[in-house]
């Protein structure tokens, strides 16, 4: 192979690169002081912000970031690289600052509410005091939302989130926190298992979603190997961890058939929150604001009050959401009668 021809990136679409692969290799080089550890989180920073990004070599848009081609991107994401890594870092530091900033920029249609801020203070303190958080909660009262916020907030390498596969074998479920951990997904579950510990550390914090799926997997065997899986993984790592589901995951754990099997997980669990059944009336508020719009009265009120109790915030959102675009097509100013309108139509339609 001639010297061109090993110098040249290939042309792949994305980063070939596995990041269990990738962090073995600035594990290696932090132990062997080829760079320190503020090096080591920055270079691990880029290389999760790069395949989070969905940049390719061809392109050159993860080169083009800090001012590098996309043949020194290659070598430094195969560890190849003889240059300055020092050099390097300094243009990542400058890169993630203005990343960072632009991030914060983003008009996002993610409104806080008491119900994610408390989720976010379980989810920094399972990180903190690496520990197993339980959150526990109806569903649609926003703990999907704000848990896809917390890791959105804390991305590039730093927090992992998968939702538990319907009816999940360990094998299924294996695979989907592989690719949620940026690892190929395409191997045995014995070498799957390997990788994954290997790309988990204590600073990292994983969460969990929809844990009661693994409770209604026909297969009974299957519940223990996946929840065991989990806590092998939070015991060799020492992450942080927050497991979230319905109430049907708490019942399960506390007094359901498996109960007593699951005692090591619920002792290793210091952090418990139980979400409320229906988001407070201020929470409500809040999501209305961002719509331009004042606390609701009078028909909207009881329409809303109707729908939290049988469908949850979800629902709630959506509504506001076909209002606004009900009062665009209207060239009108959105108002809580187009609210009410668009639940008129959805009950006539549900009622045909």
């Amino acid at each position: 192979m001639s010297e061109e021809t090993k110098d040249q990136a290939p042309t792949t679409s994305n980063i070939n690169v596995s990041a269990d692969v990738f962090k073995a290799g600035a594990d290696a080089a932090l132990k062997a002081e080829k760079i320190d550890a503020a090096q080591h989180g920055l270079l691990w920073w880029f290389f999760c912000h790069a395949k989070a990004q969905g940049y390719g070599y061809g392109n050159e848009e993860a080169g083009n970031a800090i001012g590098y081609d996309s043949t020194t991107i290659y070598r430094l994401f195969h560890w190849s690289y003889a240059g300055s890594l020092e050099n390097i870092c300094t243009a990542i530091g400058r890169y993630k600052r203005i990343a960072e900033e632009r991030a914060g920029r983003v008009e996002l249609a993610f409104v806080e509410t008491s119900i994610s801020r408390n989720i976010f203070r379980v989810c920094d303190a399972a990180l903190i005091t690496q520990t197993i958080a339980f959150v526990y909660g109806d569903s649609q009262i926003g703990k999907t939302t704000a848990l896809e916020e917390f890791q959105r907030r804390n991305n590039h390498g730093a927090t992992i989130y998968l939702r538990m596969p319907a009816s999940s074998g360990v094998q299924l479920f294996a695979r989907e926190f592989a690719k949620a951990s940026m690892v190929s997904p395409h191997s045995s579950f014995e070498n799957l298992r390997e990788r994954i510990l290997a790309r988990i550390d204590d600073k990292t914090l994983v969460i969990i979603d929809e844990v009661h799926q693994v409770f209604l997997s026909y297969q009974k065997g299957s519940q223990m190997k996946v929840l065991e899986f989990i806590r092998e993984i939070y015991d060799r790592s020492h992450c942080g961890l927050v497991l979230c589901g319905t109430n049907v995951f708490k019942s399960e754990v506390q007094t359901g058939k498996l109960s007593l099997m699951l005692e090591q997980l619920r002792r290793r669990g210091t952090i418990k929150l139980q979400l409320p059944k229906a988001p407070p009336k201020a929470d409500l508020d809040r999501i209305a604001k961002r719509f331009g719009l004042e606390p609701a009265e009078g028909l909207a009120a009881e329409v809303i009050k109707d729908m939290i109790h049988s469908s949850g915030l979800g629902m709630y959102v959506k509504f506001l959401q076909n209002a606004a675009m009900m009062a665009s097509k209207q060239k009108q100013k959105l108002s809580w009668e187009h609210f009410v309108q668009a639940h008129d139509i959805i009950q006539k339609l549900s009622a045909a």
